[in-house]
């Protein structure tokens, strides 16, 4: 009892108190600032350890000194009739029910304010090769892609790109952590399992907020129907997810033509390679793309994937803005005569009569066709806003030319 009343008397508890309602909000704004700037999430555990090695610290500080009138003292060196112990312990509680009123607002905001995700939000993490053939791997990513592309034809799906959920590969970070910072309230984890030409594919629909797996279910089908495998998993999703579909909606996830497997090998090959964005990888990505046409002259994505890897060697610098404009329109060209459908085509049209023609009007009628067709279509939307700020710029450009013009004429 004389130990525990000595606590109270040196402010130990009360410290204990303000540091762990500081640390939780230090964490809080840690974790909004780690999410916006797209820092490491390395940093966020760094800040938690920092934080519990603190807290002994302290303590042991809160026990050990006093704070006075001159500054911090040793207690035994503070005369007990001169202690100003219980007025800093009355300031102590003023520190902590400021916090706690912060902590509470900050909870409400995020919790009510926020609305937290949207409920049909959801994105697809990287898939598990189950194969046991690292060779493998550029289906596995194709598979995600293609998921991924299906799910977000669902205009009342919203969908998280892949490039935002690659840096979950092989990660550790709780489910809860993972929505949190995708700002979904649902998530996929699948795997693939290929043996010669059949396809397995397992996936798992979890409620982020909940921590739960809410559906399991395996699909499987050769590779010549993969198209047909990837829709009816998209369709099965959405369902699950309770979402609205429309009925051309519908129509276009029960829809699909079968493929030429060797053509659609060498396509996912060349994705696989042209995403890694290195020269090396580039040349590969051309080679198997000119690999799928070869075997299928008429293979709109394949087409679409030389103008991709046209585009990308003219952004690192390996051709020439002239070679660009010469090069790259006649694949997308022949992709959208072969498909007008691919929202892909449309948004690499649109890259080019931006960046590259300048034709304003086009450019925009493509971009808007390809939100139309892929309505979570993340990069369109980007490169969109990009465009709709250069013309803005453009515009206000032109205006102030005029009037320059007029003042001195």
């Amino acid at each position: 009892m004389r130990l525990i009343s000595e606590l109270r008397r040196r402010n130990v508890f009360r410290m204990a108190v303000l540091y762990g309602v500081a640390a939780w909000l230090i964490m809080q704004v840690a974790g909004v600032l780690i999410d916006l700037a797209k820092l490491p999430d390395w940093i966020g555990t760094t800040i938690l350890w920092l934080l519990a090695v603190g807290f002994p610290i302290a303590l042991i500080v809160s026990w050990f000194y006093e704070l006075t009138p001159e500054g911090l003292s040793l207690e035994k060196d503070v005369d007990r009739s001169e202690s100003i112990t219980h007025v800093t312990g009355r300031r102590l509680d003023f520190i902590v029910i400021s916090l706690l009123c912060a902590a509470v607002i900050l909870f409400a905001y995020d919790k009510w304010w926020m609305g937290g995700p949207p409920e049909h939000s959801i994105a697809v993490l990287p898939f598990e090769n189950m194969s046991g053939d690292p060779e493998q791997q550029y289906f596995v990513s194709g598979m995600q892609d293609a998921l991924i592309a299906g799910l977000s034809r669902i205009s009342a799906l919203k969908v998280t790109s892949k490039t935002s959920t690659m840096r979950y590969e092989d990660t550790v970070l709780a489910i809860p952590r993972i929505a949190e910072q995708l700002g979904v309230a649902k998530l996929i984890e699948g795997s693939i399992y290929r043996v010669g030409d059949r396809v397995r594919i397992t996936v798992k629909l979890i409620d982020a907020r909940a921590d739960e797996h809410i559906w399991t279910q395996t699909f499987e089908n050769e590779v010549k129907d993969v198209m047909m495998l990837q829709n009816e998993v998209a369709l099965a999703i959405a369902q699950q997810v309770e979402v609205t579909i429309s009925p051309r909606e519908q129509a276009r996830l029960k829809s699909a033509e079968r493929l030429n497997p060797a053509a659609y090998e060498a396509f996912l090959k060349g994705q696989f390679h042209v995403e890694r964005f290195t020269p090396q990888d580039m040349m590969l990505a051309g080679q198997y793309y000119q690999q799928a046409l070869d075997i299928d002259p008429e293979y709109p994505l394949a087409h679409w994937g030389l103008s991709k890897l046209c585009r990308f060697q003219a952004q690192a610098g390996l051709i020439t803005p002239t070679e660009a404009r010469e090069r790259c329109l006649l694949p997308i060209e022949k992709a959208l005569a072969l498909d007008d459908s691919l929202p892909e085509a449309h948004m690499g049209y649109a890259s080019q009569m931006t960046w590259q023609h300048f034709n304003w009007d086009a450019a925009d009628v493509a971009f808007r066709r390809a939100i139309e067709l892929n309505p979570s279509y993340a990069e369109a939307r980007l490169f969109y806003s990009h465009y709709l700020t250069l013309v803005g710029v453009l515009k206000r450009a032109r205006s102030r030319c005029v009037l320059r013009w007029n003042s001195t004429h």
